[in-house]
């Protein structure tokens, strides 16, 4: 009895909301980040195929090192070989063989460089290759394209191959080159799948190898190199990721992040070999600008998500130029920019509703970072303008996430950002306010050993705050919208532009990372919250990269069980005609209180270990209830009982669970560890309805009532 946690909802009681629960809430967060693009979204498979100066990100902690010894940037124990392009390799190459010449084809002479390499004759290979991983579960088709020339002007050879990691050709191409740059459109087809494709992440089991002989001594120059998969959709976009989109119910995708801010929109149109290679500041590397505007709402089209475009703020991307972009994607064919998209390829007007001004603005970490009183009055021209173009527009303002108290501008004091908004730029100018959420708890080891300490806690308990943080985020919620309420807002409408739960943990410890059930009953309780707050939390963007499918360097990982549980609520949201309300519910059960961690989780008492969220369909024929069991360690009883419960209502439930909430996930083709089971139930004697949920699990029961609830 003791585990046993009640919920009820009655006819008479249980009160549905006047507003309808905005399904812009199963949202995903995107960011120009790498491989996360190529080939997450663009099937381009190759890193720095233009051969520019790879651009390293500098360390917070100061080490300014040149680029060329700092061999962590991105692609690890990849060598760094003076004259070749990052993060190319040499193949039989010798010292001073490779160059990066100023022009080529692609792009602009004032943003192009090429790669040369050297060859002294007499029918040695020489060249470069690259390590890459081919989703050959797919396909064993792909096109390779390609500029290249040869010194000699006759009499070389190019050998364009995959291969495996050791060097052995699976399959091959061979060219003869000229004098002049001339394009090569290569088809190569593997004479085998790999079972290890993802064993070595990011590098898999291949590599491109572009190697050539010749005769004479001579020198070879390559431009442009691309690799894309031959099944890819429209000859661009990766054909898994617009099948976990939408086969995942997401319906919203925000374009933005630390990125926005340093985005000129018009690097990103027109045809890909005319825009420019960019040094990605914020993340390292390069962005080639192949996943532009257009290509970004049309990959949106595609799958059936409504698009976010996130303008950035700073005085190097004045308002001016966020109101062109407007005029670029929304504006008639009788405007300049309207044109411009015309002759592009696009005549008909995106009419994208949903934008943003600025990210984060409020960091130092930020390209064009300010304080608040600055941003919110520079925040109006943008407004303005923008809204001269469109005024149908939604326009949201970067707020400044509730407990991120590390970047107040007064030290001590409260967070100054959100309140200055309000006051100063209001709802006459912004529609609603971005704000974010990553839990991450101590990143201090120093620290989390004197937390537990202090609080007599283990890793478990720890992980546990992390996953019932939602509960306290609510409460900012409410103390959000009240704000806003003193300052004209009815109430604020919020964006949670990024969320999601990041632990930082120690090695050893058990984690709540994304592939564990644990990181899923967290992903439940952020999205229970959203639905009970559904009259201010408008859209929510989960940042999770697994449904952009790609090896990374990083968080290279299979889909996890929170995409699951985001599906598992996203589904009622889909049908036609139908709209849900939240719906009250009286709770009681166990709970515990939430120490203070670090400075950005505060004590808060009475944590509930099962958390509980209900909706009601528009015409009251069907409830649905939500629940996350945060215990980590116990399985827990929940109860739900009503009037409704009858014997006539048809109850169904949705369990997902694991072996242990700590099990990771990391099987790329079936679910392993843990399942979702469908099931039916029975109200017992007393009209109750009883569910075992596991420790860290989660479940949707629905009940399909047998007269009207309202």
């Amino acid at each position: 009895m003791a585990l046993e946690h009640h919920v009820r909802i009655d006819r008479t009681s249980g009160k549905a909301s006047e507003w309808r629960i905005d399904k812009r809430i199963f949202g995903k967060f995107f960011e120009m980040n790498g491989r996360d693009t190529y080939p997450g979204i663009v099937e381009d498979c190759i890193a720095n195929g233009s051969f520019e100066r790879w651009h390293s990100k500098r360390k917070k902690d100061g080490t300014n090192l040149p680029w060329t010894m700092r061999t962590e940037i991105m692609y690890r124990d990849t060598p760094v070989t003076p004259g070749l392009a990052y993060p190319w390799e040499p193949v039989n190459g010798v010292e001073d063989s490779f160059r990066q010449p100023e022009g080529g084809v692609h792009g602009k002479e004032e943003w192009k460089r090429f790669q040369q390499f050297s060859l002294e004759g007499g029918g040695d290979k020489r060249g470069i290759c690259q390590r890459i991983t081919l989703a050959d579960e797919r396909t064993q088709e792909y096109r390779l394209r390609l500029y290249a020339r040869a010194s000699s002007g006759s009499g070389t050879r190019l050998f364009a191959s995959l291969e495996d990691k050791a060097g052995a050709s699976l399959c091959e191409s061979v060219e003869e080159l000229s004098a002049e740059w001339k394009r090569y459109d290569i088809q190569l087809v593997l004479d085998r799948a790999s079972e290890k494709r993802y064993a070595d992440s990011p590098f898999g089991e291949y590599r491109l190898s572009l190697t050539a002989d010749s005769d004479e001594a001579c020198e070879v120059d390559l431009d442009w190199v691309m690799l894309a998969s031959g099944d890819a959709v429209e000859g661009m976009f990766n054909p898994t990721t617009i099948e976990l989109l939408k086969a995942y119910h997401v319906t919203s995708i925000r374009w933005g992040g630390n990125y926005a801010n340093e985005y000129n929109w018009k690097d990103g149109i027109g045809p890909w070999e005319q825009r420019p290679v960019r040094d990605n500041l914020n993340w390292g590397g390069l962005e080639p600008n192949y996943f532009g505007t257009n290509e970004f709402l049309r990959f949106c089209q595609l799958i059936g998500a409504e698009p976010f475009l996130n303008v950035g703020f700073s005085y190097d991307l004045p308002p001016e130029l966020a109101a062109e972009w407007v005029q670029y994607v929304n504006g008639s064919v009788d405007t300049p920019m309207g044109k411009l998209r015309a002759e592009h390829g696009y005549p008909e007007p995106w009419g994208v509703k949903l934008w943003q001004v600025g990210n984060e603005s409020y960091g130092d970490y930020q390209f064009g970072y300010t304080n608040s009183i600055d941003f919110s009055h520079r925040l109006k021209e943008y407004c303005d303008r923008m809204k001269q173009e469109d005024p149908t527009l939604t326009i949201v303002a970067a707020g400044e996430d509730p407990m991120y108290v590390d970047y107040s501008e007064l030290p001590g004091q409260p967070p100054l950002w959100n309140r200055r908004l309000f006051e100063l730029a209001g709802p006459a100018y912004m529609d609603g306010l971005d704000i974010h959420q990553y839990t991450r708890g101590i990143r201090d080891a120093g620290l989390r050993k004197a937390w537990f300490e202090n609080n007599g806690a283990d890793p478990v308990f720890y992980n546990q705050v992390l996953v019932a943080y939602p509960t306290q985020y609510e409460a900012l919620i409410r103390e959000l919208k009240e704000q806003g309420g003193a300052f004209g807002f009815d109430p604020i409408e919020l964006e949670i532009g990024e969320w999601n739960l990041e632990p930082e943990t120690e090695a050893d410890w058990p984690k709540a990372e994304y592939e564990t059930m644990a990181h899923a009953s967290y992903v439940s309780s952020m999205l229970n919250v959203f639905l009970r707050q559904g009259d201010a939390v408008k859209y929510a963007y989960q940042r999770d990269n697994t449904l952009y499918y790609r090896a990374y360097p990083v968080d290279m990982r299979p889909v996890n069980p929170g995409n699951d549980t985001s599906r598992m609520y996203a589904e009622p949201f889909l049908r036609e005609n139908t709209g849900w309300r939240s719906l009250e519910v009286a709770s009681n059960g166990d709970t515990f209180d939430m120490p203070q961690t670090w400075v950005r989780i505060r004590p808060m008492k009475g944590i509930p270990y099962i958390d509980v969220a209900a909706i009601l369909s528009d015409n009251g024929d069907e409830m649905m209830l939500f629940a996350a069991n945060r215990d980590l360690r116990e399985a827990r009883m929940l109860v739900v009982e009503g009037d409704w419960a009858d014997g006539e209502a048809r109850i169904t439930a949705m369990l997902q669970h694991g072996d242990t909430p700590f099990l990771r996930q990391e099987n790329w083709y079936e679910k392993a560890g843990y399942r979702v089971s469908e099931l039916e139930l029975a109200a017992r004697p007393d009209g109750k309805v009883e569910l075992s949920m596991p420790a860290g699990s989660v479940a949707r029961i629905s009940v399909k009532l047998a007269r009207d609830f309202i």
